[in-house]
């Protein structure tokens, strides 16, 4: 496990995040919902990923068919505004912000829950300033009180399980574009 953590190269960044844990008797019905229900969030980024992989033949599309380049793009304009709107925003008041250690394959962050260790929950994740948000099935990993903050603080480490490859693409990207930013103003400063 420790290996597969290495893999991936871990920010600490500002999220908004919710947990909810999933109990024991719940796991199977919520992984087959979780696969084969992909969540309004799941949906979004799918597109978006699907829209980025295939940048190149736009390109070719924009040199060779202008007009075409530009109706493809209000099409894909409107199916990002309409796909947007799939998402409701009453889940949001259940998001906090935090502060994490955050990579393709998990996260780790300071909160007063207590997760069980070793369980399964569902993390819905914020991902800021874009406002990407990613619905994760992860793992307690690890869940210890944290003496550098305040009372009743837990630091609580969770592992990505279940992730669909759109949504480890665009947190990939996230986490690049963090790393970017710090390497920039390192060496600005």
């Amino acid at each position: 496990m420790t290996d597969e953590r290495r893999r991936y190269y871990r920010i600490e960044d500002e999220v908004m995040l919710a947990l909810a844990p999933v109990e024991d008797n719940e796991i199977d019905d919520r992984l087959e919902d979780f696969w084969s229900n992909e969540h309004a969030f799941s949906i979004r980024n799918d597109y978006n990923y699907q829209i980025t992989q295939h940048i190149a033949d736009r390109q070719k599309i924009e040199t060779r068919m202008p007009e075409l380049a530009r109706y493809l793009s209000v099409l894909e304009k409107q199916i990002d505004r309409l796909t947007e709107k799939l998402i409701v925003d009453d889940e949001e008041k259940l998001m906090v912000n935090k502060i994490a250690n955050l990579s393709a394959q998990g996260i780790s962050y300071s909160g007063p829950d207590t997760p069980r260790q070793g369980s399964l929950a569902e993390l819905k994740l914020k991902l800021l300033p874009s406002g990407l948000r990613l619905v994760i099935i992860a793992r307690v990993v690890l869940l210890e009180k944290d003496t550098g903050q305040g009372q009743g603080e837990h630091k609580i480490s969770l592992d990505f399980e279940h992730l669909h490859e759109a949504d480890r693409e665009i947190l990939i990207k996230h986490i690049h574009g963090k790393q970017m930013e710090a390497l920039s103003s390192a060496k600005e400063s």
